[in-house]
């Protein structure tokens, strides 16, 4: 990648954006994907919620995802979260979809099938690929926007149990 690519290993989310996500996004988020209102949100967003393997704790947040046949897409900046980690090998988790609770298995794709799946993301929900620094500008040497990216985002596959 040259110095001219707008996508970058550096964190995107600001103290105070952080704040509000945490305190307000979220919990709002949370409460509306459970609720009978959950059709306002749930055609963009999820709740993913698994047990911690260190701590035993349950963590539900929201993320913005994206269909890929049966699967989900979930894509998060490496440098802003850490969640994506517990994912890095097959992990059972719960989310919240279209208004109900499912089971599914969480993997962290990798090279190629991140890529493809990278590209699945950013056609079907272009407000996020620009939220995440994915541009046509953000690819250099004939690269796709989705190779530039490819480095510091985390592309995350849920299969629906």
């Amino acid at each position: 990648m040259s110095s001219s690519t707008s996508v970058t290993a550096e964190p995107r989310v600001t103290n105070a954006q952080r704040t509000l996500e945490q305190r307000f996004a979220n919990p709002f988020l949370r409460w509306l994907l459970t609720s009978p209102f959950h059709r306002l949100a749930s055609r963009w967003f999820v709740l993913v919620s698994y047990v911690g393997p260190k701590s035993g704790r349950r963590y539900t947040f929201p993320v913005a995802y994206a269909r890929d046949g049966m699967d989900l897409v979930v894509v998060t900046p490496k440098a802003d979260s850490n969640w994506w980690k517990n994912f890095r090998s097959p992990t059972t988790c719960r989310l919240w979809y279209r208004g109900a609770r499912r089971a599914a298995v969480g993997d962290v794709a990798e090279d190629e099938s991140a890529r493809q799946l990278l590209s699945t993301y950013t056609s079907t929900l272009p407000f996020a690929a620009r939220s995440l620094g994915i541009s046509a500008d953000s690819a250099n040497d004939g690269a796709t926007p989705e190779d530039a990216a490819h480095e510091t985002l985390a592309v995350v596959r849920f299969s629906l149990g």
